[in-house]
């Protein structure tokens, strides 16, 4: 029984793969197709940057099933693995605490210009507090774009910060806060914040049309995926000061140039894609995966909810 990695997972999580079969980690893209060339793979797990393409799927004729220690699945050809049948495990719901910490996280060290402040004193200058002046979220209009769990946890968390929440969603509803259609949500809020999948219909939901309704005073958090913006769009508007601020944990390109303009502005804070690198959902969302994946490895059922089912 082969099981492949391709990026590393928690040591339990690995120990327990290799407690039933031979687990080969391989990040590589040069590697993998002599690896997958010359052994019978039965199963694939990745995390964030791992792709399971239908190249890959299709060099392994013996796959039984494909999974990804996380929520999305947009490094991971669905279809593809359609077309064979190939069950599709992931591990939806997992995250949404440390996400959401993450994202007031960011809410909170951008509008307090965070980043300048350490770097100044940082650098000796304790003068930077001269003139400085700070944004408190409390009575600001916070626009939550997708009230999945994570929407709906940053929602609450926001609320106690006396923020007055507005959302738009194209599934989940919340009766506890107020809808709004998409448009008037980007024109009334001071701090929007988005937490939807990467499709075909979120790919640059958020692009020039969109940036020029929102509030030039109004800052963007992403905890989402970076695509679901127009990263060149969103650098302009800030340099044009129609956009006070950005603060993500994804960027379109991970990693990203060093030169990307997003990285050297002072209107900008950008983490790199540690949102659930904590110590209990880092651990439970590889767990529960290889858990899952090995009970179809078995024969046995997997949890349902963590089977893919488009």
């Amino acid at each position: 029984m082969t099981i492949l990695l391709l990026e590393p997972l928690h040591a339990d999580a690995h120990c327990l793969l290799a407690n039933y079969g031979s687990v080969h980690l391989v990040e590589d893209r040069a590697e993998l197709a002599a690896f997958v060339a010359t052994h019978r793979v039965d199963a694939i797990l990745t995390r964030g940057r791992g792709r399971i393409t239908a190249d890959l799927i299709a060099a392994c004729p013996h796959l039984r099933v494909v999974a990804r220690c996380g929520v999305g699945l947009d490094n991971i050809d669905l279809a593809a693995a359609a077309r064979r049948a190939i069950p599709v495990i992931y591990a939806p719901g997992s995250t949404t605490n440390a996400v959401a910490e993450h994202t007031i996280l960011l809410m909170l060290a951008l509008a307090r210009r965070l980043r300048p402040l350490t770097n100044a004193v940082a650098a000796g200058d304790w003068g930077v507090r001269n003139g400085y002046s700070g944004i408190e979220l409390s009575g600001k209009v916070l626009g939550v774009v997708g009230m999945g769990s994570i929407g709906r946890r940053v929602a609450e968390v926001a609320a106690a910060f006396d923020m007055t929440v507005q959302y738009w969603s194209r599934r989940s509803q919340d009766e506890r806060f107020s809808f709004r259609p998409f448009d008037q949500l980007l024109r009334e809020a001071d701090i929007l914040t988005l937490h939807l999948s990467l499709t075909p219909e979120t790919h640059h939901l958020i692009g020039r049309a969109e940036l020029a309704s929102m509030k030039p005073s109004a800052l963007l958090i992403n905890t989402a995926r970076g695509a679901i913006i127009d990263q060149q769009a969103l650098s302009e508007a800030l340099d044009a000061g129609r956009l006070a601020g950005f603060a993500a944990d994804v960027l379109g390109v991970e990693p990203p140039d060093p030169a990307d303009p997003l990285l050297q502005s002072d209107k900008t804070l950008i983490t790199p894609h540690t949102a659930v690198l904590t110590d209990a959902t880092y651990r439970a969302i590889c767990v529960r995966t290889a858990n899952n994946v090995l009970a179809l490895l078995r024969g046995d059922a997997p949890e349902a909810a963590s089977v893919y089912a488009d």
